[in-house]
C-alpha cells in the first residue's frame, strides 16, 4: 500500500478521477477505469485495488477481498512497488508469496517500479535538491544506474527484481514515476506485448454475415490490417483464443 498506484491510474486514464493521497489505504474500494493503448488503440480496463500489508487490521479484510477477486479475474497484473523505499524488495517478495499462495503465480504479471523521482532516477543534478531522496536506499544501490522505462531482460537489475520470488517471476520490470508521468508510455508498451503473448494471430475473411465477430475483433483484438472484399472484411489480428477458434474457419491466404 502507498505504492502510488492510484496516481499511477489517474496518469494513465488522463484524469484525477481515483482519489489518492501519501498514505496507507487511501483506496479502500476497486476503482476501474478505460485506459487506450498506444500502439494499436486498444480499450483495456485497469484496475486500482486495495494495497497489500503484511498483519491486514480486521477492518479491512472485506476490502482486502475484493483486492483478491480483481486479482483472480485479471488477465495482467500491474504490480506496483514504492522503488524508493529501503524496504521494496521485502515488500516485493510478500506481495508475490500471498500470490504464490493464492495459486494465482500463472498469471502475467509486470513489476512497476514506481516513485523513481523519489529515487533520484531521471533527474539531473540541479533537481536533486527538489527530491526528498531516502538516502538509505540510495546508498543500498537497489536501482543503480537504472534508467526510466523497461529494464532490459539481458540486465543484472531486470533478472534480480523480477527473480525476487522463485516461484513468482515478472514477465517484464519497468522503472517509471507516476507522479511525473515519465516511463508511462513504455510501462504501457509492456502492458500490450503481455497482451499480445496471450493473444493467438489470425488472418482471414469475415463474410459480411457475421458482422458481430468482427465487432468483437475491434473490440477485443489489436488489428494490424484491415480491407473490404466481395466476400467480406480481410483482416490480420491478434485476438483472444477463444475468439481465434471462432474465427478459425475463415482463415485465408493474404
Amino acid at each position: 500500500t502507498n505504492a502510488g498506484k492510484s496516481t499511477l491510474l489517474n496518469k494513465l486514464c488522463g484524469a484525477e478521477e481515483v482519489y489518492a493521497d501519501d498514505l496507507l489505504f487511501a483506496t479502500l474500494d476497486p476503482t476501474t477505469r478505460l485506459v487506450r493503448l498506444p500502439a494499436g488503440g486498444r480499450e483495456i480496463l485497469l484496475s486500482d485495488t486495495v494495497g497489500f500489508i503484511q498483519k491486514l487490521p480486521t477492518r479491512l479484510v472485506q476490502s482486502f477481498r475484493a483486492t483478491l477477486e480483481e486479482l483472480e479475474d485479471a488477465l495482467v497484473v500491474l504490480h506496483v512497488v514504492d522503488a524508493s523505499s529501503k524496504h521494496a524488495k521485502q515488500q516485493v517478495w510478500s506481495v508475490q508469496q500471498i500470490i504464490n499462495e493464492l495459486g494465482q503465480g500463472h498469471t502475467p504479471q509486470i513489476l512497476v517500479l514506481n516513485k523513481a523521482d523519489a529515487a533520484g532516477i531521471g533527474t539531473t543534478i540541479g533537481d536533486l535538491g527538489a527530491v526528498p531522496l531516502d538516502e538509505a536506499f540510495v546508498e543500498s544501490g537497489a536501482l543503480a544506474g537504472a534508467e526510466l522505462g523497461e529494464l532490459p531482460d539481458s540486465s543484472p537489475l531486470a533478472r534480480e527484481w523480477r527473480g525476487i520470488h522463485p516461484a513468482v517471476r515478472p514477465k517484464h520490470a519497468v522503472v517509471v514515476s507516476a507522479k511525473t508521468g515519465a516511463g508511462l508510455n513504455e510501462l504501457l508498451e509492456c502492458v500490450e506485448n503481455a497482451l499480445l503473448a496471450l493473444s493467438v494471430f489470425v488472418e482471414c475473411v469475415v463474410p459480411y454475415t457475421a458482422g458481430d465477430l468482427l465487432a468483437e475483433v475491434h473490440r477485443d483484438g489489436t488489428i494490424e490490417e484491415e480491407n473490404y472484399r466481395a466476400d467480406g472484411t480481410y483482416i490480420r489480428a491478434h485476438v483472444p483464443k477463444s475468439l481465434g477458434s471462432r474465427l478459425s474457419k475463415y482463415t485465408c491466404a493474404p
